[in-house]
Parts: structure tokens; sequence; C-alpha cells
């Protein structure tokens, strides 16, 4: 499949899992949202803070490696637990967060309809050993999406289908 009709059909399923994923979520309760399984898990909020997170550093890379030939930019993946932790996602609205994530998304689909195409193979220097492609960067950025979702879903799962009672997160959260 020619790299730009497999951008678009990356886009297409980028805008269908958010779709699908905003209309299941939406109605999770604050105390399934804000529950941690331990103290070094994140919370649906924080997952979904991370996954702004990631459009935000993805929004970046996809604009200037269409003005650069190569980018340097700094990986946030070591230090992606501060990013989460500095912005207080466990205290933002759902619906704020839901629909930043939604919105950020549509928007990085459209950059992949409309990518220039002679940028594709543009590079993000990682470090000295790694380097990404701004195609293979687009590509791997919905494996990333979906790999949070069935987290996500996964956290939802276990809160509603295995016994978890919702009444046993809202004590937590209380204390």
């Amino acid at each position: 499949m020619p790299k730009l009709a497999e951008l678009r059909t990356v886009a297409d399923n980028i805008d269908a899992a958010v779709s699908a994923a905003v209309e299941r979520w939406k109605t999770i309760p604050e105390a399934v949202l804000i529950y941690r399984s331990s103290d070094n898990a994140w919370s649906i909020k924080e997952v979904i803070g991370h996954l702004i997170d990631s459009a935000a550093n993805n929004h970046q890379r996809f604009v200037r490696l269409q003005l650069e030939q190569a980018l340097i930019f700094p990986d946030y993946s070591t230090d992606n637990e501060n990013w989460v932790n500095i912005q207080s996602y466990q205290d933002r609205p759902w619906e704020d967060l839901l629909g930043l994530w939604r919105h950020f998304n549509g928007h990085l689909a459209h950059l992949m309809r409309c990518v220039d195409p002679a940028c594709l193979e543009h590079v993000w220097v990682m470090n000295t050993e790694t380097r990404v492609t701004l195609f293979e960067m687009m590509v791997d950025y919905l494996r990333h999406l979906k790999e949070h979702a069935e987290q996500i879903e996964k956290m939802g799962n276990l809160k509603f289908e295995t016994g978890y009672r919702i009444q046993d997160a809202e004590k937590r959260s209380a204390v």
C-alpha cells in the first residue's frame, strides 16, 4: 500500500477508535476514573492524560518534521510519569479530558491526511542509535493509542466485570 494511502487508513482508524472509545467511556463513574490499583499505577484519568501528552508531543514532531529534514527533539518517555503528575489529571473533569483527547486526535488524523509526502522520510533523532522517520512515527502513533485504549478497557472491565464494586473505590477515594 502506498504510504499516503496507509496514512489515510491510519487516520481513519484513529478517528474511529477515538470516537468509539469516547462513547464507551463517557459515563464511567468518577470513583472508577480516579482509582489506582497500586501506588505506582495510573488511574484511567491519568492514562488519558498520558495520551493527551503523547498527542501534544507527537503534534510537535509531525509539524516540525515537515519543516526540517532531521529533528533532535527530546523523548519524553523517560519522564512521562512526571508529565502526568505535574498536570494533575486526577483533578480535571472527565468530560474536559475526553474532549481534549478527542479533539487533539482528530487534529492529528487531519495532519496525517494532509502531510507533505516529500517529508515522510524526515527523521526524528531520539539518540545516537535511534532514528525514526515521520512516516514510521505516524503509523506507530495508532499502535500506542490502541495499546493504552486497551489498557483503559481492561481497567474498566476489571472494575465492572470481576466483582470489583464501585462502592469500594468510593471508600478509597474518600480516604
